[in-house]
């Protein structure tokens, strides 16, 4: 007997089919629903081969229930059945080995491994580099240049650079699509938002928001580009299929930089004028609470594992750990030279920090919330990534 190849879409749509669009799919009912029917027509290693993201998923989902499927009339199972594929079956992330430091007064960019802490490469950059963003396959990051307002991209195998340009005036953060394909980056001085093709590196929007656009990021889903609005005290929200602002939420005073649940219900903001923490139910679009941290929050990542926030707080030497569920603050680590920007490594156990007025990096034990070592870098260390 010969077995003929099914698709995801067909082997989804079996699986799909069969769930009552009356009956409630919560919490693990979502994986007995898809291992109950999936076996219908082929095994379920099959489907698990299948690595996608959340988007492309949904838009499985969404073709399934375009052709009739019973679950169109409960979003519910859908959001169920989604939430089990994007946790189970989402990409192979490669193992993030190393870390890719902006040194904006040496204008380079050095690329540490992170297991040895050895310098791997110095790539020198534009003028005045100020952020940095990994592409989702490890192959490039792209550089802002906020001193001659274009980008580098560099190739983290060959380490060989180039430059693309049309950026608005003093580039600052981007943040990229989650299948890679464009890169959005503030322009403080332009109060705009750039978008570009990395298939073509040419610009194909400008979006105007609030004043001195600073920190973005994405939704999960890549649906919205939250924009923070440092002298606009607000966080601007683009639509990625438009590029057109649909919202715009207050927060405290300087929003800086932000930090998104994977679900992207909840975003956290620091804000360095207020020294407060905001954060913010993106479901209704509002700030649910505001707690005070310490002085200056420039940065803050997100340890979901954990539910631990961490924060650096440049003005008070210090980064904090906070309890992402109650907003407590459950430990304060002291770092010198004026912490700008954080990066966790993928297990979470280490916290590498960008301390710029001392041109180190230190690294913090996340479990023993102590600083365990600290790296000379290039002059005036801004932000650091780490990535394949």
């Amino acid at each position: 007997m010969t077995w003929r190849p099914v698709s995801v879409s067909l082997l989804l749509l079996f699986a799909l089919s069969l769930v009552s669009p009356s009956r409630s799919v919560a919490g693990d009912e979502g994986e007995q629903v898809f291992l109950g029917n999936c076996t219908l027509c082929h095994t379920a290693d099959r489907a698990r081969a299948k690595h996608l993201t959340r988007g492309e998923w949904q838009q499985i989902i969404n073709r399934m229930i375009g052709f009739g499927c019973p679950i169109r009339t409960s979003s519910q199972n859908q959001e169920a059945v989604l939430e089990y594929l994007a946790q189970t079956q989402g990409p192979v992330v490669p193992t993030a080995t190393r870390a890719y430091v902006v040194n904006e007064g040496s204008e380079d960019v050095w690329v540490i491994d992170v297991p040895s802490r050895r310098v791997l490469a110095k790539v020198k950059v534009g003028q005045l580099p100020h952020g940095i963003a990994v592409s989702p396959d490890g192959k490039a990051v792209y550089v802002t240049n906020q001193g001659s307002d274009n980008i580098t991209v560099i190739n983290t195998e060959t380490y060989v650079a180039h430059t693309m340009g049309a950026t608005g005036r003093n580039p600052h953060a981007s943040v990229v699509s989650p299948d890679g394909r464009f890169l959005y980056v503030s322009n403080p001085s332009s109060n705009n938002v750039t978008v570009h093709d990395m298939t073509t590196h040419a610009s194909v929007a400008t979006v105007s928001v609030g004043r001195f656009p600073h920190g973005v990021t994405m939704s999960p889903d890549g649906k919205r580009v939250y924009v923070a609005e440092m002298d606009g005290n607000a966080i601007a929200v683009i639509d990625t299929a438009t590029n057109q602002v649909v919202a715009t939420i207050p927060t405290a005073a300087g929003p800086h930089r932000m930090a998104v649940t994977p679900d992207g219900k909840v975003l956290y903001v620091v804000n360095a004028d207020a020294g407060r923490l905001s954060i913010i139910d993106m479901e209704h679009g509002r700030e649910i609470k505001s707690v005070l941290v310490g002085k200056t929050p420039f940065d803050i990542v997100l340890d979901s594992t954990r539910s631990i926030l961490w924060v650096a707080n440049s003005g008070s030497e210090s980064v904090e750990a906070v309890d992402s569920r109650t907003a407590q603050v459950l430990a304060t680590v002291p770092v010198a030279g004026s912490p700008q920007v954080l990066a966790l490594t993928p297990d979470g156990k280490e916290l590498w920090v960008a301390d710029m007025t001392a041109n180190t990096v230190t690294i913090v034990d996340t479990d023993r919330r102590k600083v365990v070592t600290t790296l000379p870098v290039g002059t005036e260390p801004h932000l650091i990534v780490i990535g394949p």
